[in-house]
């Protein structure tokens, strides 16, 4: 891309365009099924400022006739969801999902000799920078530590490339790491005495595989089928059709007996899929309906 570096590119003072605003509504939507109401252009604008003045586009009038003009959404798709993707994520987020894996899903699953026949597989979906992901190798790992025989392998994906590339450096600052108990924290985190951060140990690192996948886009999918899936806190971004139609495909993904966690605000009632709840945002799925 060329950079237009025209007058001060520090200055991004003007408004995106009411008709702008909307074909990239419509196209972030297209693409990464995040709701973009006009109540959110003022959010929109904020996000894409340092866009543009990382590329040195002087207006937002600039950057979209580039961008709807100029044929520039192709070469910009991944930027402009990064831009928009929200990122918040936490070790132990909704600790109850983290007691029922140990508690009662793991126990189970490996009790039909799942990730001891064969790895269990575990798809979170939404990862962010890495805090679950990791989060699940630290509980599986000490599952494993009771079966030495048990094997596990985790696949994190996201759709921004910036949060991906973040999750598998694996380095978190101390406030990050507050959540994990002490315990654990003696056996996966690394400190560095120089940076004052920590580094996940690489028996869990190996474990995953971090991968970019749309969710919206059906064809995007895990390499296997999967006993436990993580996808919470984003459907809510979600208008109701999308929703529907990512919680197929997870069910699609997901294994007959497996289980799928969802956000603290987010629920299934009066979508028809093949779950029944078993715990707090924790369901499994059956048979096809």
């Amino acid at each position: 891309m060329t950079n237009l570096l025209v007058g001060n590119p520090f200055e991004i003072n003007d408004a995106l365009d009411g008709e702008d605003y909307r074909r990239l509504a419509e196209f972030i939507h297209a693409r990464a099924g995040i709701k973009m109401p006009p109540s959110k252009k003022t959010f929109l604008e904020g996000r894409l400022r340092k866009r543009l003045v990382r590329l040195g586009y002087p207006s937002f009038d600039a950057y979209c006739r580039y961008l709807l003009d100029q044929g520039g959404l192709a070469e910009e798709e991944m930027s402009l969801i990064d831009v928009v993707t929200t990122n918040k994520t936490d070790f132990f987020r909704e600790p109850h999902h983290f007691d029922f894996l140990s508690r009662e899903g793991l126990p189970r699953l490996a009790a039909q000799g799942i990730g001891i026949r064969q790895p269990l597989r575990v798809w979170s979906a939404g990862c962010s920078s890495g805090a679950e992901p990791y989060t699940v190798a630290m509980v599986c790992q000490d599952f494993a530590t009771q079966k030495p025989s048990f094997e596990f392998d985790i696949t994190a994906s996201d759709i921004s490339v910036t949060v991906l590339t973040e999750a598998a450096r694996a380095i978190y600052s101390h406030a990050a790491i507050e959540p994990v108990p002490m315990e654990m924290r003696k056996r996966y985190l690394l400190r560095d005495d120089a940076s004052g951060e920590v580094r996940i140990a690489p028996e869990l690192r190996r474990r995953i595989n971090f991968s970019r996948i749309n969710l919206v886009d059906a064809s995007d999918r895990p390499r296997h089928a999967m006993d436990i899936v993580f996808c919470r806190n984003l459907l809510i971004y979600f208008d109701k059709p999308t929703q529907y139609a990512v919680l197929k495909r997870l069910c699609r993904d997901l294994k007959v007996g497996g289980y799928l966690l969802l956000g603290h605000s987010e629920s299934i009632a009066g979508l028809t899929l093949p779950l029944r709840q078993v715990g707090t945002t924790v369901f499994q799925r059956g048979d096809d309906p």
